[in-house]
């Protein structure tokens, strides 16, 4: 399952294909340093502006345009000092600041993942929301605040998911993610299985509250 236009959150520079936005598009260097989250809903922003007939004054031509949406997303969605953007309900608490400011009725959906392993959701119902948040043709922002032994993952991070994909053969989901220009795929399993702080998954629907 993917969403319908992965192709919107790609840029082609200098010849090459860039898999997302790159938070190293920010102005400040502490902006640089923390951006992943705000960037991350940036991406989710972009793309259901572009689905819904641009309600947002948003524009994605080029790394530019791109750039004065990630700084005006900051100002919504915006990290801390210390933790940054460290959990799903900032994130979405930030949104909904952004959505009221724009007067829209667009909303956050939410699946968070605590530290505590024993309390966390099992891969299936997971798997259930990351399927129902791409039906909607909706990216899904994805934070990754430990990536246990999934090597090509950041911990402390947020990425975008684009697509998720069931391998039967060893009955296993993989996730990719677009992240600073790269295109990663992932054992979702592992990640949920290994991962020892958490984290979580939101998704933008346009439906009204």
């Amino acid at each position: 399952m993917e969403i319908a236009h992965p192709e919107w959150l790609q840029l082609e520079t200098n010849n090459k294909i860039m898999y997302g936005y790159n938070q190293g598009w920010y102005q400040t260097s502490f902006r640089r340093t923390r951006g992943c989250g705000p960037t991350a809903a940036a991406m989710l922003l972009l793309y259901l502006n572009k689905r819904e007939a641009q309600p947002l004054p948003y524009h994605s031509h080029d790394i530019s345009s791109i750039t004065k949406v990630l700084e005006d997303v900051w100002n919504f969605v915006t990290p801390g000092w210390l933790l940054g953007l460290n959990s799903t309900g900032k994130f979405c608490r930030g949104m909904a600041a952004l959505f009221r400011h724009y007067g829209l009725s667009w909303r956050c959906r939410e699946l968070s993942l605590g530290v505590f392993k024993s309390k966390r959701k099992s891969l299936a119902p997971v798997v259930k929301f990351l399927e129902d948040g791409m039906a909607s043709d909706c990216p899904i922002a994805f934070l990754n605040l430990h990536k246990g032994r999934v090597t090509a993952l950041d911990s402390w991070h947020w990425t975008v998911l684009v697509s998720l994909s069931h391998d039967p053969g060893q009955n296993r989901y993989i996730a990719t993610c677009y992240d600073g220009g790269r295109s990663i795929a992932f054992d979702l399993g592992l990640w949920l299985e290994t991962t020892r702080l958490g984290g979580g998954f939101v998704y933008v629907t346009g439906d009204p509250q």
